[in-house]
C-alpha cells in the first residue's frame, strides 16, 4: 500500500499554489465518496420521484430507466417534472443524512487548501465545508438567503454572473452547471449544454481559467468535450511543445491496469496538455485519494494572488475590453479597492466610460480635499489626484452625443459639490478644465463660465487652469461658426482677465 509520504505534488502545482493561480476542479467522483449518487443513480432517483408522484407507471419508469444513457434519462425526467409541476426533492436525492467519513475527510482536506473551486456538481459538499475564516457574505449571483450553519464560502451558480474575476476570489465555489438549491440553474439536457457552453460569459470564464491558471481535476474524468475544447484551445504548450503541461488530472488505477494507465497518460499529455497523476487503489479503493491530499497538504502552500498577479489580470482585461472582461475587471476592483488607481490609470478607451459611470467612479463623494502637511519648512498643501478624472482627460476628446452630455454633467456636479463643501483642489480644477476644453462645444452653456470663475478664484495658484482654458477652449470658441460660442468666448476672456487683474491667487 502506498504511504502518504510518497505523494509529492509536481513543482508546477506548488508554484501555482504559491502564486495564487491554483483552481481545484471537483467532479462527481469526489461527491460519491460522501454518499452522493453517480449519474445513473441520480437519474434513476429523479425518475423514481416521478413514479411516486403518479406521473409515470411502473412500465414507463422501467423503460425510461432502461434508455442506457443516464443524461438522456435525466433530461426526459426533468422535462416531465416541469411539465407536470412535480417538485423534485434534489436535497434528499443528492445528500445522505450523514456524509460518509471518507468523503468528509476529502472535502476537509480540499478546504484546507483554500483555492478557488470550480465544480460541475449540483450538491452542497463544497459549499458547506470551509474554514471558519471564510466570509459569510452573500455574493452577487450567489444564494439569495443568508448563510446558515457551516456555510462559509461565496457561492456562484448563475452563468450570467460567471466572470474571470471570480478566479481571484480565493475560497469561492463556482458551480459551473448550477446548483440543487435553484433547479432552474441546473445544466442537464443536451439543449442546456449547448446553450450553456455557447454563452460568451461561460466561454470567457473557461478560457481565462485554462489560459491563466493551473487546474487540478479531482474526481473528474474530463468527459465533457466542451471543457476539453477550452483546455486544448488555451494550451500554448500543445502548439509549441515548449512548456510542460500546466493542468493536472488525479487518476485512480489498479496495479493490473499499468499499461492502460500509461496509454491514458500519453493521451492526455499529447492531446490535451494535461498531466495525469496516477494513484493506485488496490488497497483502499477510491478513498486512496484522501492519502494523496494528506501527502500534499504540507507541500502545497496556497496563497492569495499577489498584487502583481492581480494587476496582470487587469492588464489582460484592459487589453481586450469585451463586455465580459470589463465586468470582470470592475468586479475585481470592487473586491480589491486598492487596485482602483492602477486600473483607472491604465484606461485610455472611451468604451469603459459607461461601466465606470455605473460603478460610481465619478461620484462627487470621491472628490479629494487638499491635505495640510506641517513640516520643518512650514505649512504645505498637498493636492490629491483623482484617477477617474485623469481617465476623462484621456477620453473626453472622443466623446459625442449623450456621452459628451453626461461628461459635462459630471464636471458640473463635481464643481457644484466642491463649492458646497468648501473644497479647493487646484488639481481637480485643472482636470475639469482639461475635460471641458475637449468636449463638443454644443454641450457647453453660459453658466459653465460662472463655474470656471469658481475654479480660477481659489486661494491657490490657478495659472495651470487658466492656461488650459486659454490655450485649448478659447480658440475653439472663437473658431466656431456659432454666435453663441463667440459670446461664451467673451465671457471666458473676462473670467481669465479677472484673475490676472485682481491677483488673488497665490
Amino acid at each position: 500500500m502506498p504511504e502518504a509520504s510518497i505523494y509529492i505534488p509536481n513543482q508546477t502545482l506548488k508554484d501555482a499554489a504559491k502564486h495564487g493561480e491554483l483552481v481545484v476542479f471537483v467532479g462527481a467522483g469526489a461527491s460519491m465518496l460522501c454518499g452522493s449518487p453517480d449519474w445513473r443513480g441520480f437519474a434513476n432517483q429523479v425518475v423514481g420521484a416521478l413514479e411516486k408522484g403518479g406521473v409515470l407507471s411502473f412500465l414507463e419508469t422501467e423503460q425510461l430507466r432502461g434508455l442506457g444513457d443516464s443524461r438522456r434519462t435525466l433530461s426526459i425526467a426533468m422535462a416531465l417534472a416541469k411539465e407536470k409541476g412535480i417538485a423534485i426533492d434534489f436535497d434528499s436525492i443528492l445528500h445522505p443524512t450523514k456524509p460518509a467519513a471518507i468523503g468528509s475527510d476529502l472535502y476537509e482536506l480540499l478546504s484546507s487548501l483554500r483555492p478557488v473551486f470550480v465544480t460541475t456538481n449540483y450538491d452542497k459538499w463544497l459549499d458547506d465545508v470551509g474554514p471558519e475564516d471564510l466570509s459569510t457574505e452573500v455574493k452577487i449571483g450567489g444564494e439569495a438567503e443568508p448563510a446558515k450553519g457551516p456555510s462559509r464560502r461565496a457561492k456562484y451558480y448563475l452563468r450570467e454572473h460567471l466572470s474571470p474575476a471570480l478566479l481571484a476570489e480565493r475560497g469561492a465555489v463556482i458551480h459551473l452547471h448550477g446548483t440543487y438549491t435553484d433547479p432552474s440553474s441546473m445544466v442537464v439536457s443536451l439543449k442546456d449544454y449547448i446553450e450553456h457552453y455557447a454563452d460568451p460569459k461561460v466561454q470567457a470564464f473557461l478560457s481565462a481559467m485554462f489560459k491563466n491558471h493551473t487546474v487540478l481535476f479531482v474526481g473528474y474524468g474530463l468527459a465533457e468535450l466542451e471543457v476539453l475544447d477550452h483546455i486544448i484551445r488555451s494550451n500554448e504548450s500543445l502548439r509549441t511543445g515548449a512548456a510542460e503541461p500546466r493542468h493536472f488530472l488525479l487518476y485512480a488505477y489498479r496495479s493490473t491496469e499499468t499499461v492502460q494507465t500509461r496509454f491514458v497518460e500519453h493521451f492526455f499529455r499529447d492531446q490535451c496538455g494535461v498531466c495525469v497523476v496516477p494513484y493506485c487503489i488496490d488497497a483502499k479503493g477510491y478513498q486512496e485519494v484522501v492519502e494523496v491530499f494528506k501527502g500534499w497538504n504540507s507541500e502545497l502552500d496556497v496563497r492569495d494572488p499577489t498584487t502583481l498577479d492581480l494587476q496582470s489580470h487587469l492588464d489582460r482585461c484592459v487589453a481586450s475590453p469585451t463586455s465580459v472582461n470589463r465586468e470582470a475587471a470592475l468586479r475585481l476592483v470592487r473586491n480589491r479597492p486598492e487596485l482602483a488607481s492602477y486600473f483607472v490609470n491604465s484606461l485610455k478607451d472611451v468604451v469603459w466610460f459607461s461601466d465606470l459611470d455605473s460603478a460610481g467612479f465619478f461620484n462627487v463623494e470621491h472628490s479629494p480635499e487638499v491635505k495640510v502637511v506641517e513640516s520643518d519648512r512650514g505649512t504645505m498643501y498637498q493636492a490629491e489626484g483623482w484617477p477617474a478624472l485623469r481617465y476623462l482627460e484621456q477620453t473626453s476628446a472622443s466623446a459625442q452625443g449623450d456621452q459628451a452630455t453626461r461628461i459635462a454633467g459630471i464636471v458640473r456636479a463635481i464643481s457644484s459639490n466642491a463649492q458646497q463643501r468648501g473644497l479647493d483642489n487646484w488639481r481637480t480644477w485643472w482636470s475639469l478644465a482639461t475635460i471641458l476644453s475637449q468636449l463638443p462645444l454644443e454641450v457647453m452653456t453660459d453658466l459653465d463660465v460662472d463655474m470656471i470663475r469658481f475654479w480660477l478664484s481659489g486661494r491657490f495658484e490657478s495659472n495651470m487652469v487658466g492656461q488650459e482654458l486659454g490655450e485649448k477652449l478659447l480658440p475653439r470658441l472663437l473658431d466656431s461658426s456659432e454666435p453663441a460660442n463667440w459670446h461664451r468666448a467673451m465671457l471666458l476672456v473676462d473670467a481669465l482677465s479677472m484673475v490676472r487683474r485682481t491677483g488673488e491667487s497665490s
